[in-house]
């Protein structure tokens, strides 16, 4: 669930700013995550990621093709996209979210929901990234 939301995060931020605003380089992203109704949250999973210039032009790249997630009503401000989102998969999960971001940063929060059996699992996320230079060989 957690490598989902990095991946639509970063997905949304790099497929919503254009290439001059998100810098390609080696980038460090943390993800908190809470379930609505469970005590306190997850342990945070911090991971770090070569983003590519191509990477920063085609979300699809960071997402993965078989993920099965679907944009829509998306809207950047020049520094903040915001979106809907829809994934199938066993697991079918659909939400909003928004990516704060300058050249070196991104903050973003992804709110999902999904139907398993009769109960509803509503999800909290928060992501925060840094860019740490450039990509190591």
């Amino acid at each position: 669930m957690r490598r989902t939301v990095l991946a639509l995060i970063a997905a949304a931020a790099a497929g919503g700013a254009p290439a001059a605003d998100i810098q390609e380089g080696n980038w460090e992203m943390t993800v908190t995550t809470s379930v609505e109704g469970m005590p306190g949250s997850m342990a945070p999973i911090t991971q770090t990621r070569c983003l590519t210039r191509e990477d920063a032009r085609d979300p699809s790249r960071l997402v993965g093709a078989g993920a099965g997630c679907e944009f829509s009503n998306k809207r950047d401000s020049g520094s903040e996209v915001s979106f809907d989102v829809a994934c199938t998969g066993q697991v079918p999960m659909s939400g909003s979210g928004a990516v704060r971001y300058t050249a070196q940063s991104v903050d973003a929060r992804l709110e999902l929901a999904a139907e398993t059996g009769n109960q509803r699992i509503m999800t909290r996320s928060q992501v925060v990234g840094r860019r740490l230079g450039e990509c190591k060989p």
